[in-house]
Order: C-alpha cells, then sequence, then structure tokens
C-alpha cells in the first residue's frame, strides 16, 4: 500500500503540498477501488484513472441490473457493491476538485 509514501501528518502542524495531495488521492482510490480495477489504475494522470474506473464500475452496475433483471440471486448483493463504489469514486472526485481549486493541476505536465 502507498499509505507509507503519503505519511502521516500532525493535526496541528499539517501542511500539504500538490504531490502529497495527489499521491493520498491516488491511494484512496486504489483502496476504495479494489484490485479488481488495478487495470483501470494503471496509467494516466488521476482524473483519467478516476474516469476509467467510474466506467468499469458502472458497467459493473449494469451487468448487476440484469442480473437482477433474469432472478440471479447475487444480483442484488453485487448491485449493491458497485453503488457504494460509484459513491465513494464521487467523493474522491469532488476531493480532487478541492485539492485542485487549492493547488492547481495536481499531475504534472510532463
Amino acid at each position: 500500500m502507498r499509505a507509507a509514501s503519503v505519511g502521516l501528518y500532525s493535526t496541528s502542524l499539517m501542511t500539504v503540498n500538490r504531490e502529497q495531495a495527489r499521491d493520498a488521492l491516488a491511494t484512496l482510490l486504489e483502496v476504495f477501488a479494489g484490485p479488481n480495477y488495478s487495470g483501470a489504475l494503471r496509467d494516466g494522470d488521476l482524473t483519467t484513472r478516476l474516469e476509467r474506473c467510474t466506467g468499469w464500475v458502472k458497467a459493473e452496475a449494469s451487468e448487476a441490473a440484469s442480473l437482477i433483471e433474469s432472478c440471479v440471486p447475487h444480483g442484488k448483493p453485487m448491485l449493491a457493491q458497485a453503488q457504494q463504489r460509484l459513491a465513494v469514486l464521487e467523493s474522491l472526485k469532488m476531493l480532487q476538485e478541492v485539492a485542485v481549486n487549492h493547488f492547481g493541476p495536481l499531475d504534472d505536465p510532463s
């Protein structure tokens, strides 16, 4: 896990720079997306990875809805899990927007 690279900060002396914010968001994305989405997290900037992961989770939710229509028992838990992941991804997008508003672009333009 990349949490060690982000570091632990005292709340009384907490100063975060652009790179730390980017690394923290990337770590959260990895943790909440889970190992099934590691392919979505391999390449690209943070925005691209978030969008790619969101697309994959939406496809999973669509598949789960189809399973529910076909009366497959594991469709409901699958849909609930996809909905939870989508909620987390939306929260991460919001955190990213806050970080970008504070620091400017998080990823290097190179």
